[in-house]
């Protein structure tokens, strides 16, 4: 009875509480605008010299599991209008190259299409599905990628979620 009794308080928590058992969550939608949001408040308060350093660190809490980035799995990127990338927060290969040819696993050239979505949209940001190796996991998955251009800049700042 006892056995019968705890297997169905399991079965319900895991009904109840999904995610609890989940191997990894991961960050949604409106995870990415808040960072987006915070890195900036950043860039407005500190300066953009400032903001490539912190952006830049590998351990910031912008691109690390923390408080403002709470599964790990966002990381801070910028572009300008040509695709060059001052900042990366995971890959520090990429800083301070033109990226615009580079093409996800299905040939999909992801940076031309945020640089599309940041400097030729009507709101200055957008969205950009692709697929990348996951931070964490380090298995190649969805991806949409999220852009905005940064105010009284020349260049955009993005993030983006695993899907």
């Amino acid at each position: 009875m006892r056995a019968q009794i705890l297997t169905m308080m399991v079965c319900a928590l895991l009904c109840l509480c999904p995610s609890v058992f989940a191997d990894t969550e991961s960050s949604q939608e409106a995870d990415a605008i808040q960072l987006l949001q915070l890195a900036q408040q950043y860039l407005q308060t500190h300066g953009v010299e400032a903001s490539i350093v912190e952006f830049n660190r590998l351990d910031s809490p912008f691109n690390v599991k923390s408080a403002i980035n709470p599964y790990g799995d966002m990381y801070l990127f910028t572009l300008d209008s040509k695709g060059y990338q001052r900042v990366h927060g995971k890959n520090p290969k990429i800083r301070n190259k033109v990226m615009l040819e580079m093409r996800d696993i299905d040939g999909i050239y992801l940076i031309k299409l945020m640089v599309e979505a940041c400097f030729n949209s009507k709101d200055g940001k957008g969205w950009v599905e692709y697929r990348w190796p996951h931070p964490i996991t380090k298995t190649v998955q969805k991806k949409r990628g999220y852009v905005e251009k940064v105010k009284d800049a020349d260049f955009c700042i993005g993030t983006g979620i695993y899907l």
